[in-house]
């Protein structure tokens, strides 16, 4: 079997959504989940990061997709208004080009043939932040668009004397005014309006977390990396301890897929016995050494913390991962990082984990044509828990309230 195939059977617009987040898990780098960390990686992001999301680019586009379908419900559009909205999506495209922008851009090569759409990747986002105020699907929002556009207009404002806000509205009451011609010319430049009303957003809908932290007190220069931006580093002890165990969490675990990636150059070297296998042995070797130099520095990584971080979110820890976060965790504080590579009980545990988690005739480890399959390099680096995006996002809101 050269790979993994999805077939789609009937599913609702529902079932679709669910499956399209699950593949989006795989747009960030560095997170193919083979040994199953990733819901362990994704409650520490979005404890940090709530509503951060991979597919996000620029932090003006939480305006641009409200604007859209307000501009929709303003006209009085009556029809199909999935097409129209992908229709308007493309002309964003041309209006932030029209504006200059060539960075962050949502389908700016796809165009008309746009497979995610810059509202599709915003839109749990929109929710989150309280900026699409009833917090359902944008499948919900289409179907119910008709109903809704009439309501909007019985709605009284938000900030008028003696009104009590009702969840009738549909957009934040105080998202700030779309530009004149906004359809034909855009750039990613916030006004200071616009950034005061998504810091208050994030503050509001956010409170207490790494992110609203950083709306609040950050720079337009963040760190490379979240565990070294100076903001971040000054944060309150609550969000530091978060911080601070996903930066461990990090690393402690990133030895796990570098063994993963060595075990397969192995047994690809003695079935095969290719140069270029033999090379890859020896840089994995280096790879787990060189991290094992980090890892020896550290005090023994404790995962009792991030359990109970997970049931704090109302989550549960699966006792196969649990297990094997958990045998990981006290074998390196036996025998130290420096003896991963060769330790046969870590070597068992990598082995039955991928077999776990596939099955026998999908798992590299135990199917010789997946193994002949492999690219050399899977699954390997340092969790960052969406650092990127949100990096992006914290240097566009804090430029600006610069302005």
């Amino acid at each position: 079997m050269a790979g993994a195939q999805l077939t789609w059977i009937d599913l609702t617009a529902t079932d679709r959504a669910k499956v399209r987040r699950v593949l989006d898990l795989f747009d960030e780098q560095g997170t193919v989940d083979e040994l199953g960390l990733g819901s362990l990686r994704d409650t520490l992001s979005n404890t940090l990061f709530p509503g951060a999301s991979v597919l996000l680019t620029r932090l003006r586009y939480f305006l641009f997709i409200p604007w859209v379908y307000k501009h929709l419900e303003s006209s009085g559009f009556s029809g199909d208004v999935a097409t129209e909205a992908r229709r308007l999506n493309v002309t964003l495209v041309d209006a932030l080009t029209a504006g200059g922008e060539t960075s962050g851009i949502i389908g700016v090569v796809s165009r008309a043939t746009l497979d995610r759409l810059a509202s599709s990747a915003y839109w749990a986002s929109l929710s989150r932040w309280g900026i699409f105020v009833p917090g359902k699907s944008q499948s919900w929002y289409h179907t119910h668009f008709d109903s809704l556009a009439k309501r909007r207009n019985e709605v009284a404002r938000a900030d008028d004397p003696g009104v009590t806000w009702t969840r009738e509205v549909i957009w934040h009451p105080r998202l700030p005014t779309a530009p004149d011609g906004f359809l034909n010319q855009l750039t990613f430049q916030l006004t200071h309006e616009e950034a005061e009303f998504l810091r208050g957003r994030i503050e509001e809908r956010c409170a207490g977390t790494l992110l609203a932290w950083l709306a609040r007190e950050g720079s337009v220069q963040p760190g490379e990396s979240s565990w070294d931006d100076p903001d971040a580093r000054r944060a309150p002890d609550s969000i530091a301890r978060n911080l601070e165990l996903a930066r461990r969490f990090s690393l402690h675990v990133e030895g796990a897929p570098l063994l993963y990636n060595l075990l397969l150059a192995e047994r690809r070297h003695a079935l095969n016995g290719q140069d270029k296998d033999k090379e890859l042995v020896g840089r994995y070797r280096a790879e787990l050494a060189e991290w094992a130099g980090h890892e020896s520095q550290e005090a023994p990584f404790d995962p009792e913390p991030l359990w109970d971080l997970v049931a704090l979110q109302g989550g549960k820890v699966p006792g196969p991962q649990k297990s094997f976060v958990t045998t990981w965790a006290s074998r390196l504080a036996e025998q130290g990082a420096e003896h991963v590579a060769d330790d046969e009980t870590l070597r068992r545990l990598i082995t039955h984990r991928e077999i776990q988690l596939k099955g026998s005739q999908r798992a590299r480890m135990a199917s010789q044509s997946r193994l002949l399959d492999w690219s050399g390099r899977v699954g390997v680096g340092r969790m960052t828990f969406r650092w990127a995006q949100v990096r992006q996002l914290m240097i566009d809101l804090h430029r600006g309230l610069a302005d």
